[in-house]
């Protein structure tokens, strides 16, 4: 929840200025003739945000009302039918703004290292706010999206040397699948000009309180992290990072993308735990010594729609993905039978089930590690099978991990 009130409005307040010409100057800004004061007095989460995509997310509770968080206050300035802007002195463009109400859309920093989300404003100056001041906002925040996601010669993200138009362009095609995961209501009253600078430092003190308070929160984390790291490490449990993947399929270029795996691993008994996702499912690998690759481990996943082996080299550091989501019921049937007279060699053992109920095969805790080698050598194969009829339908991904 603390880590959802931070993002709603401190990545907001620092982004660059977007527009740099006359018509967002600074001495414009002063200009405006309508001055605000804005405060957040409930947030509504619809989805977890501690994760970094929709995946992790855990709805479970979801919808959340959280109410007077301590979030600092901000700043609107503006005239009525002007496309300019200026959220805490900091210029944007407006998408609506007249009379009644006034609306914007724009990419802020998120509370991640490369990721962003996409906020709308709207201040409704008909109706009051939900404390009795003087207009209602309420403002809408989109799941966190990759910067590689909206890459260019000019960017979003380097905000001072870009370029209206291709923010605009970015805009545009994020507004049309918009989907928010929280909304945020509270309040605007108006700011007596004789008043302005008064107002104004105080909603300053109030973000380098919050700022700072957020960074100690950060620091003692990082600490109970440390701490936890050790404590894992001292009981062999280690934690697996991959990043920076590169994809690859026939035909096509290799691409980089920004998907990441993060497990915790226990070298005692060969099994993972998936940190990307709040579960406590408990994942096998198989943990052997290959002649070309040295020390690895195996991984392997098989049902009527997929077939995927995954293999990381401890040695090197770097983990590899092959993947395929096409092939024949011929393969299938075949494939399955093999597997299942290795299984049939394996006490107590139970075939597991995917979530639309049909039966899944991956490592097993109940058979040896040759037992479950021979299974990934079989998944292996048709994959190989698959490539040879047709490349396309295989995909591959290496990632760069640490090593364990």
């Amino acid at each position: 929840m603390k880590k959802l009130l931070g993002i709603v409005v401190l990545g907001l307040l620092l982004s660059g200025n977007a527009y740099a010409d006359d018509t967002y100057s600074e001495e414009n800004r002063k200009k405006s003739e309508i001055k605000l004061n804005c405060k957040i007095n409930q947030v509504m989460k619809f989805a977890n945000q501690d994760g970094l995509q929709a995946s992790k997310y855990d709805t479970s509770d979801l919808p959340k009302m959280i109410n007077d968080p301590k979030l600092p206050g901000f700043i609107i300035e503006t005239n009525l039918n002007s496309r300019p802007v200026w959220i805490n002195r900091v210029a944007v463009k407006a998408d609506e703004n007249w009379r009644e109400e006034l609306s914007i859309i724009r990419f802020e920093q998120a509370n991640e290292k490369d990721f962003v989300v996409v906020r709308k404003y709207n201040i409704n100056y008909m109706i009051k706010g939900t404390k009795g001041e003087d207009y209602s906002f309420s403002i809408d925040t989109s799941i966190h999206l990759h910067k590689s996601d909206f890459k260019g010669k000019n960017t979003p993200f380097n905000i001072l040397e870009a370029d209206i138009e291709d923010i605009d362009l970015n805009l545009e095609r994020v507004k049309r699948y918009f989907n928010p995961t929280s909304t945020s209501y509270g309040g605007c009253n108006k700011i007596d000009p004789k008043n302005f600078d008064f107002e104004e430092t105080v909603v300053q003190n109030e973000i380098r309180i919050a700022e700072y308070e957020d960074k100690k929160k950060k620091e003692l984390l990082n600490k109970k992290k440390e701490e936890l790291k050790k404590a894992n490490i001292s009981e062999g449990k280690f934690e697996l990072n991959c990043k920076d993947g590169v994809l690859y399929k026939a035909g096509r270029n290799p691409e980089p993308f920004n998907s990441t795996v993060y497990h915790l691993v226990d070298i005692n008994n060969y099994s993972y735990t998936n940190l990307n996702i709040k579960s406590e499912d408990i994942h096998h690998l198989i943990s052997m010594e290959l002649d070309n690759l040295g020390n690895v481990f195996l991984e392997y996943r098989f049902d009527k729609d997929t077939a995927q082996i995954i293999v990381y080299s401890r040695d090197v550091g770097e983990l590899a993905v092959a993947t395929s989501l096409s092939f024949s019921k011929f393969l299938y049937q075949d494939t399955k039978k093999k597997l299942d007279d290795v299984n049939k060699n394996i006490s107590n053992f139970k075939l597991q089930k995917n979530i639309f109920g049909d039966d899944h095969y991956t490592v097993s805790n109940l058979g040896s590690q040759k037992q479950e080698f021979e299974k990934f050598e079989i998944v292996r194969s048709l994959i190989n099978i698959i490539k040879n009829v047709n490349m396309t339908n295989v995909t591959s991904a290496i990632y760069k991990c640490n090593k364990i």
